[in-house]
């Protein structure tokens, strides 16, 4: 998938007692994710990878309606979309680099492993890898040397829990998004998916897994 990521103002009109909830759906094989800033909407239009010349070509008027199709309570608030310049794409990939560090080097973050923005955990592990660099490197750099042996074990360390959150991200795009796109008039949600999310732990563990990782990491 590939996301357009624009802002639209807050109206007057809008609820005020609901700020800071995540509105959005699905209609005619496209997603829409919104944020409430509170004083705009960041919203996040979700198609198909590859398939953004078509979504130019078709026009912003085009655009516009499919956002309403979508959320109907836009109607007004999309009139504010009149140049391209006010949209970025953004390429959704998901990898990382097979080595994170060299000597006087360490990749975390981004810089080692782009994440896909499902389930938007890019900042939590980019966090997360942080905190452990910092508690395993940081009487080694007050020593004054640090040896490629300790910048291997952060990467050891936080390796193992993106590969389980690439895994996890790569199975929603798989098998819930993907459906999206090729399921205009509806979400095919599996039959297990279904009955598993019924079970109050089941349904706990994507929040934990999103809040706090495979593993927490604590500043020592």
């Amino acid at each position: 998938m590939d996301i357009l990521w624009f802002r639209l103002p807050h109206l007057p009109e809008d609820p005020q007692d609901d700020a800071g909830r995540v509105r959005g759906g699905f209609a005619n094989g496209r997603m829409l994710a919104v944020f409430d800033r509170f004083d705009y909407w960041q919203v996040g239009y979700v198609f198909p990878k590859g398939t953004y010349q078509d979504v130019r070509a078709a026009g912003l008027e085009a655009l516009r309606n499919s956002i309403v199709a979508i959320e109907p309570g836009f109607a007004k608030h999309v009139i504010a979309l009149t140049d391209w310049h006010q949209l970025s794409l953004l390429s959704v990939e998901s990898s990382r680099c097979p080595r994170w560090y060299k000597p006087g080097l360490l990749l975390i973050g981004d810089a080692a492993h782009v994440m896909s923005p499902v389930g938007g955990v890019g900042i939590n592990y980019a966090i997360q890898d942080a905190t452990v660099a910092s508690n395993m490197l940081a009487s080694p750099l007050k020593a004054g040397h640090v040896e490629v042996s300790e910048l291997a074990k952060v990467q050891s360390d936080r390796e193992l829990p993106t590969r389980i959150i690439q895994a996890a991200q790569s199975a929603v795009q798989k098998r819930i998004i993907a459906n999206v796109f090729s399921s205009p008039n509806g979400l095919r949600i599996p039959t297990l998916l279904r009955l598993a999310l019924r079970i109050p732990f089941v349904r706990d563990i994507p929040a934990r897994l999103i809040a706090f990782g495979v593993h927490r990491a604590h500043v020592a």
